[in-house]
């Protein structure tokens, strides 16, 4: 089923899952990079992850929607790095930067089907892309503090910024 003949609801959980396994993939995948920061900074994009799926967490429950069970999503898909990893580390990182903007315009469509109480959760929802892309670019850029976006986003989810 493609996202233009799923309902709000339907797409809602899809992407909140779609989060949970996010969180247990960057983490996992932490383990198979030796660079030096590669590790610590994809411990950074799963949290970055964690943030987002909290983000929608209260949505679910105004909306009485259920999810799968959050530890099978976890198991499922640390079972799925595969390619991700036998990249080097400047090759992920190139990947983020030339695939990971395909999210953002499913992000903004969610948005747009959303009821209005759920936007500004939403936009939050969306920046959890916008961050990872801004710094997979810094990092590109050589910047050394190329996770400054995705921390920020994580002290603004955690409130503490």
């Amino acid at each position: 089923m493609s996202q233009s003949e799923r309902s709000y609801e339907e797409t809602l959980v899809w992407y909140f899952e779609e989060e949970i396994e996010g969180e247990a993939y960057f983490h996992a995948l932490a383990e198979y990079f030796d660079e030096p920061g590669a590790a610590e900074k994809l411990h950074v994009m799963a949290e970055v992850e964690r943030c987002a799926a909290d983000t929608m967490r209260p949505l679910l429950k105004r909306h009485n929607l259920e999810t799968r069970d959050e530890d099978a999503l976890r198991a499922g898909a640390v079972t799925r790095i595969g390619k991700d990893a036998k990249r080097t580390w400047p090759e992920f990182v190139d990947h983020v930067v030339d695939y990971f903007p395909i999210y953002v315009p499913m992000f903004e469509a969610l948005e747009n089907m959303a009821p209005p109480e759920d936007h500004a959760a939403l936009e939050r929802l969306t920046d959890h892309e916008h961050v990872t892309i801004d710094f997979a670019k810094r990092e590109q850029a050589g910047d050394s503090d190329s996770a400054r976006p995705m921390l920020d986003y994580i002290t603004l989810c955690d409130g503490k910024g």
